[in-house]
């Protein structure tokens, strides 16, 4: 059972640090509308998606390796917490990230190098753009407080 805690910690850090790593480069050249360095931070958070998310379901599969073998209830209240958390990231991601985030991309292939066009502006100004940058971290930052915490929600 250790080996399968081990291996679904290590692919869930290694699966949210490619995912999220991208975030405060995109974010940051956003805010200074250097459209050079978001088609570049873009590009490669693209390209950490690529991996981060089959290494998440690997990790997924880990946990509840470890769970069945640990003999954890898998209805116990912290992982069904975790649960509704994950899904919901997830959720955001696929409802409205990814789209939002190929929108963005493609506004700034047809931005001019020197300032943002009106439509990437838009996008870079929606709120839209910082529920979905910021949302799914904060749901994993809980998932992974439940997952070290254990607490007793009911």
């Amino acid at each position: 059972m250790e080996w399968l805690k081990f291996a679904h910690i290590i692919t869930i850090i290694a699966a949210i640090g490619l995912a999220e790593a991208s975030i405060l480069p995109i974010v940051l050249a956003a805010r200074r509308g250097d459209v050079v360095a978001l088609r570049g931070a873009m590009a490669a958070g693209q390209l950490g998606e690529k991996v981060a998310n089959p290494l998440a379901l690997i990790s997924i599969a880990f946990g509840i390796g470890a769970a069945i073998v640990g003999q954890i209830e898998l209805t116990t209240s912290w992982l069904v917490g975790a649960y509704v958390l994950l899904a919901t990231a997830i959720g955001l991601g696929l409802v409205g990230g990814f789209r939002h985030e190929e929108r963005i991309v493609a506004a700034a292939g047809a931005s001019p190098s020197d300032r943002p066009s009106a439509e990437l502006q838009r996008l870079l100004d929606a709120r839209w753009t910082g529920v979905v940058a910021f949302g799914p971290p904060l749901l994993m930052g809980g998932v992974v407080f439940l997952m070290v915490m254990k607490p007793n929600l009911w």
